[in-house]
């Protein structure tokens, strides 16, 4: 099997500095005690959305994790997973869900939004994952953990909380484990945060009312103007285009968040180093080559291996990136010296969200792995077994050792740009009955509460008010006739039926009370 490209700071990486001053130094957001008076604030005053994070999906992450070379990440399905920052755990609650053996933890020091978990994890009947109101900088941990996740906290907290978090990333792993953080970057977050005072004057101001009031109103409008017809007009239309899209529940915990401090990666990758961690990657494969690159720039900037910091932000450069999800592990973490393309074959393979790869020289077994693959819709079904489909189908034609190397390397290049999802464990799509439609425990509750559902690929999914009511009635007790007339009464416009079909091509619908489990296969 071939052995997949290194890349320099890549798969495994130990950062050879500490304090490397060849990049401007940060604008440090010094407070005293833990969390700042503002963000507590906000806090108090404004829930935090209600989200999944699909890039946190432990599944995806120990995929990731073993591509980067770590041989031994845990299991999904018997684990130890934490997260700081876990609100009302929304991101938290549906892994909780589909892995029963698992042992889940959520910290956060809003004790509303702890509480809100907790009363959501008793109406699932969840007795695998507990919540607790801590503040970081007190809290201590009792035990390891396999998966550490920590999403939308690093950049949006002053200094002394980010020492804390990233000290506590290096006391809290287990000898395998990952930690998955998420925070924004530089200098491709540079432009987005000089626009911020100006949109927030804007929307405060009475003399600009015309564009709305508020601060995604303003984004809007001002996209609308930007033009296109320089760079700077180009890039700031895809600026204020995308904080329109985040909207006015996100926006204030996010780009106008009282602290919202990007990084550069090697400013994330010192405190990395002075804690005994090395980088593994991206959480996503494909952000381990980010859109935007012309592909002859991988060759040319080889050379730079030998200077892994400085090749990673040269391609936060080139790449203009905001954001990135890394993972750690300890630096004394088992690692293989190169993956070969052999990995693929530990895992369980679905079709992904981007374009297949060019078909120009594309292999023909490849051709017909395609065919099966698609055959099986939205199911993420083992390699192994994939491959077994695709020799049945090639009869003679097949020949077991070239082909299945050729697969092998296609399969990881496919998956690299995101054509191919890999998960650690197959997942079959629930096909729930339309005629007594059920959703899980979980998304019920969800629903009663006015929140988004999570499919089974941990992904959020949004409906128009007032939909919930209908959802909150997917108890496997109403007809769907029944649910269809009211839907006919309270939302004439919604098309029933369809919205069901949806609903079940999505994984929403279970088979029984406790299916939500059933989807994982070992």
């Amino acid at each position: 099997m071939s052995r997949t490209r290194p890349s320099g700071g890549g798969p495994g990486t130990i950062f050879p500095r500490c304090g490397d001053s060849r990049f401007p130094p940060r604008a440090r957001t010094v407070q005293k005690g833990g969390v700042n008076d503002p963000v507590r604030q906000l806090y108090s005053e404004q829930r935090y959305p209600a989200l999944s994070h699909p890039v946190t999906d432990i599944s995806r992450l120990a995929v990731a994790a073993r591509v980067a070379g770590l041989q031994r990440p845990a299991m999904p399905s018997s684990c130890r997973v934490l997260e700081f920052g876990c609100a009302s755990g929304h991101n938290l609650l549906p892994l909780a869900a589909r892995y029963p053996k698992s042992e889940f933890t959520g910290i956060d020091y809003s004790d509303t939004a702890i509480r809100a978990a907790r009363q959501a994890a008793y109406a699932a009947g969840l007795d695998n994952i507990r919540f607790e109101v801590a503040d970081l900088e007190h809290w201590r941990p009792s035990h390891p953990c396999d998966y550490l996740i920590v999403h939308g906290v690093l950049s949006w907290v002053p200094d002394a909380v980010k020492a804390r978090v990233m000290d506590l990333c290096g006391q809290v792993l287990s000898d395998s484990g990952v930690a998955c953080i998420s925070y924004n970057t530089l200098p491709g977050w540079s432009l987005r945060r000089d626009v911020v005072p100006l949109v927030r004057a804007l929307a405060a101001s009475p003399a600009a009312a015309g564009l709305g009031g508020s601060v995604g109103s303003v984004a809007a409008a001002l996209a609308g103007m930007a033009g296109s017809a320089t760079p700077h007009a180009y890039d700031l239309k895809a600026v204020c285009k995308s904080m329109a899209r985040k909207g006015s529940e996100v926006l204030p915990f996010d780009d106008f968040a009282p602290v919202c401090d990007p990084l550069y990666f090697a400013q994330f990758a010192d405190w990395a180093c002075r804690r005994g961690l090395r980088y593994l990657g991206e959480a996503r494969l494909q952000d381990n080559l980010p859109e935007g690159l012309d592909p002859a720039c991988w060759e040319r900037l080889a050379p730079l291996a030998a200077d892994p910091v400085l090749f990673q932000q040269t391609i936060d450069l080139l790449s203009g990136r905001t954001h990135r999800n890394s993972l750690l592990c300890r630096q004394d973490a088992p690692l293989e010296e190169a993956t070969t393309t052999a990995v693929v074959l530990h895992f369980a393979a679905g079709r992904g969200d981007a374009a297949w790869p060019e078909a120009s020289g594309e292999p023909a077994v490849a051709k017909v792995f395609r065919e099966v693959l698609s055959a099986v819709g939205n199911d993420v079904l083992p390699v192994r077994d994939l491959m077994e489909e695709t020799a049945g189908r090639l009869g003679g034609g097949w020949d077991p050792t070239r082909h299945s190397q050729e697969l092998a390397g296609w399969i990881f290049q496919a998956a690299r740009i995101g054509a191919i999802e890999l998960r650690s464990e197959a997942l079959v799509i629930p096909r729930g009955s339309a005629g007594r439609p059920l959703l899980s425990a979980l998304n019920r509750h969800f629903s009663r509460n006015g929140q988004p559902l999570v499919d089974p690929r941990h992904a959020t999914c949004r409906f128009p008010a007032g939909h919930e009511q209908l959802l909150a009635a997917m108890d496997g007790s109403t007809p769907a006739e029944e649910l269809e007339a009211r839907a006919a009464r309270d939302f004439p416009e919604l098309d029933f039926p369809r919205w069901l079909a949806h609903l079940a091509d999505r994984g929403l619908l279970i088979p029984e009370e406790g299916g939500v489990e059933s989807f994982i296969s070992d």
